[in-house]
């Protein structure tokens, strides 16, 4: 967690002097030339753990960004992989369409097949069909024939009945001389008669015949209209038929093309896959090394910031005593006012050691209250407030507990959260938060008489300001509680 936000570190141009009330750690006997000396590589150490500092900030943002970059590879890895197995199944299911295809070629050419013998078969009905309709024809032509010969028939049958009436009235006028011819009139009347009858009988047949034939030969001409469709469908139908078994080929040749395209895509993607991982290993190995010297880097921070603080124990003034001094007194001023405070039972002993923080509702980024925190609201400012009057380049003092945890902050960084607005609260509201990061931990867990350490903070645009952050522990009833830090920059 950052402790200082862009917002809370303006760069200072104009930097005024450090306040010379604040006395330096008491010096040693030691001659001028020490004493310069002892100031230069104090100055030089100081430059140092700075420059560290500076560089270790760096490397970790490196650092940071090759894990990211492994993580990125892993993911191109899995990607890959997914691609590998999207292609796979591609090729599986063009492979498997393009058996299909070859069965739908089969099934085409069959039904061609099939349809050609049915549409050889159309045209033979349809020519039968025609055929029919020619000999129905012939046939009502020659029953036209046999009703005009009945038709004569019964015309010659009238005129021998009349005839034979005219033969039996002569007959009658001869008398007895006629009665032979009377009795051949008679017969030939008869025969006439009953000739009538049957030509009538036969034009009734016939007229039936007639119209029966004229049903089956309209039947005919319907069947062999119907006969022509059905054998123009079934040449459309052939024809599509051809179409079809033009458009599978197609479909055929293009599964084909996309099952060699899958097959070089595989190639590819196993090529990629070969390379993040490559990639992976020298970046994971890479990231490993850099972890190996962000430590010893961190380990040089450390010992840089010992050897500060050694060179402040000699005795000798540096530009970092006054601050140094400031801090270990504010710090006994706070172990004093937590004694006082649990001596006349304003808080118990156990709600000052108080670590269950619990979190403030609908607070971005979270706050934690503590037993303790009404109680370092109430007594912390007094002692805190002064020290950022200390010098222009303090940027803010505050008590954290062993955990990290800043009940009270500066005013100036305790103000109100604005809901939906987290990113003006982590620069506006850092009171009542938890900062376990390096420098944090290091100042609420030291117990050494100060503990001074060099770090960097984001000023955002890829800015950073360089900081350094002394701090004294606080104890109450001799059992360390935490420490005080002062920040500023150098």
């Amino acid at each position: 967690m950052k402790d200082i936000s862009p917002d809370e570190m303006p760069l200072i141009a104009d930097r005024g002097p450090l306040p010379t009330s604040i006395a330096p750690l008491t010096e040693t006997s030691h001659t001028q030339a020490e004493t310069g000396v002892i100031r230069e590589i104090a100055a030089e150490v100081g430059t140092l753990s700075v420059s560290l500092a500076d560089v270790s900030g760096a490397v970790e943002d490196v650092d940071k960004l090759m894990h990211s970059q492994v993580e990125t590879l892993r993911g191109l890895r899995g990607l890959s992989e997914e691609l590998s197995r999207g292609n796979d199944a591609i090729r599986d299911a063009a492979r498997t369409a393009l058996g299909a295809t070859v069965d739908a070629r089969q099934t085409v050419a069959s039904g061609q097949t099939r349809i050609d013998a049915a549409l050889s078969d159309v045209t033979t009905l349809a020519n039968q069909v025609a055929l029919f309709g020619e000999r129905i024809e012939a046939l009502t032509q020659a029953l036209g024939k046999v009703a005009r010969a009945a038709g004569d028939i019964d015309a010659i049958a009238r005129t021998t009945n009349l005839l034979a009436l005219n033969a039996s009235i002569e007959a009658a006028r001869a008398g007895a001389a006629g009665r032979g011819f009377m009795v051949v009139a008679q017969e030939v009347k008869q025969l006439s008669g009953r000739t009538q009858d049957a030509t009538r009988l036969i034009e009734a047949n016939l007229a039936d015949l007639t119209r029966e034939i004229t049903a089956i030969a309209d039947t005919g001409r319907a069947a062999a209209d119907s006969a022509g469709k059905v054998r123009r469908e079934a040449g459309h139908v052939s024809r599509v038929m051809a179409e079809i078994d033009t458009a599978v080929l197609a479909i055929a040749d293009r599964q084909d093309e996309i099952t060699r395209c899958t097959e070089s895509v595989a190639s590819q993607v196993t090529a990629t896959e070969d390379g993040c991982h490559g990639i992976g290993a020298g970046v994971t190995q890479a990231a490993g090394r850099l972890s190996a010297a962000k430590a010893s880097l961190s380990g040089l921070v450390d010992a840089s910031e010992r050897l500060v603080a050694s060179t402040a124990r000699l005795g000798v003034e540096t530009v970092d005593t006054p601050y140094i001094e400031a801090v270990k007194e504010a710090a006994a001023q706070i172990s004093a006012l937590f004694d006082t405070e649990v001596a006349e039972g304003r808080i118990s002993l156990r709600d000052m050691f108080d670590q269950d923080y619990r979190p403030i509702p609908g607070s971005d980024p979270q706050q934690m209250l503590a037993a303790f925190t009404a109680m370092t609201d109430r007594v912390l400012p007094a002692v805190q407030e002064p020290l950022l009057q200390l010098s222009t380049d303090v940027v803010f003092c505050a008590a954290v507990d062993v955990n990290g945890y800043l009940p009270t902050h500066n005013r100036k960084f305790s103000l109100p959260q604005r809901p939906g607005d987290p990113s003006w609260n982590a620069a506006n509201c850092r009171n009542r938060r938890i900062f376990a990061d390096r420098v944090g931990l290091g100042a609420g867990r030291s117990t050494r008489p100060f503990y001074l350490q060099s770090y960097r903070r984001d000023m955002g645009g890829g800015t950073f300001a360089l900081m350094k952050d002394v701090s004294a522990p606080i104890y109450v009833n001799s059992r360390h509680w935490g420490g005080l830090r002062l920040a500023y920059r150098v």
